[in-house]
């Protein structure tokens, strides 16, 4: 048995909630609405994604979503990582941890993302479009195999953190991503951390 780190990408390792914003600005009006501030996006956002879109738009389907979003954001530039993560993700492999991503968006723009981080070769799988995370948590529990107890699913939302519970892990969840600390800790993660660093004291 095996531990682990699972985690979530935009949000959590990159910094793209501005792409997310600028994608939202394009597609609002496409789908009949109007522009919606950074702070309401900040706010109402949630997973599994369609949740977030179905607020706006009810009848939306995930193959439109999906659709529209893959489309929109190759055009709205590339994120960088947040400050520590090239730190700590060497620290976590080099202490035997395995480290997977577990991503929603679409891996037309991930798989390039994550090679051009220079971590691609410390993660064993990364998977991409994932809509509901659970059952791919669980099936990397299983066919790792990784141990309950020493694997950890960090996300920045509280729909990560809702996953990650009902996947059985441990869940740190970060101050810093696309929901405000007050909205990820309502969820209440195992762990609630400002700086990713101190990811490093909790193993």
């Amino acid at each position: 048995m095996h531990k682990a780190f699972i985690f979530d990408w935009s949000g959590t390792l990159s910094d793209n909630f501005h792409c997310f914003c600028k994608v939202c600005d394009l597609m609002f009006p496409e789908l009949g609405r109007e522009k919606v501030s950074p702070e309401e996006i900040r706010r109402e956002f949630t997973l599994p994604y369609m949740a977030f879109w179905n607020k706006y738009f009810p009848d939306l389907t995930p193959e439109k979503e999906f659709a529209l979003y893959e489309k929109y954001i190759h055009q709205v530039g590339d994120p960088e990582l947040y400050p520590g993560v090239k730190d700590l993700i060497p620290y976590l492999s080099e202490n035997g941890y395995k480290l997977f991503i577990v991503s929603s968006d679409p891996k037309s723009k991930i798989t390039g993302e994550v090679e051009k981080s220079g971590l691609s070769h410390y993660f064993e799988v990364c998977h991409y479009e994932k809509h509901d995370k659970v059952e791919t948590i669980k099936e990397l529990i299983k066919t790792t195999p990784l141990s309950i107890e020493d694997t950890f699913y960090v996300g920045d939302t509280s729909g990560d953190v809702e996953m990650g519970k009902a996947a059985g892990v441990k869940t740190i969840a970060l101050s810093w991503g696309f929901q405000s600390k007050d909205g990820v800790a309502l969820s209440n993660p195992d762990f609630l951390v400002d700086d990713i660093l101190e990811i490093k004291n909790i193993v």
